[in-house]
């Protein structure tokens, strides 16, 4: 493995992650996460705690790409290969997971789709963008 390669590979799903969750669940789903205050930690606590949410999108990123890597095909499009990774992996990591969460909190289901349509994005964009990093040269 191209460590390298990987490493920007990581890069680029951190960032593109990091930025679609910052506009979703700091924009888009704003009102929800407002109308079931009661759910969440205090804004205040949960600021101090941000690192580990970045902590953990980095870990994502790094194992996402990492992988891609085991399956890519070097002879096919990196884009395709990158968006059907994408979308496998974000049924795979959210798909069925997210409606348990719908049972165990309670919060409306608009929200629960939110979190299923943002982690899909996530994963169809962080796909993208290391499929075109794995492209065939």
């Amino acid at each position: 493995m191209n460590t390298k390669r990987w490493l920007l590979a990581s890069l680029a799903a951190f960032v593109v992650v990091f930025v679609l969750d910052g506009l979703v669940h700091g924009w888009l789903l704003r009102g929800l996460y407002e109308q079931t205050a009661s759910v969440w930690r205090p804004q205040h606590v949960a600021g101090q705690l941000m690192w580990l949410m970045t902590l953990g999108q980095a870990l994502f990123a790094l194992a996402f790409a990492w992988f891609y890597t085991k399956g890519h095909e070097s002879k096919k499009p990196g884009l395709g290969q990158g968006l059907r990774f994408g979308w496998c992996a974000g049924l795979l990591l959210v798909g069925a997971h997210n409606f348990v969460w719908y049972v165990v909190l309670p919060v409306p289901f608009v929200l629960n789709v939110g979190w299923l349509a943002s982690a899909l994005a996530d994963c169809l964009a962080a796909g993208a963008a290391v499929g075109l990093i794995y492209r065939k040269p």
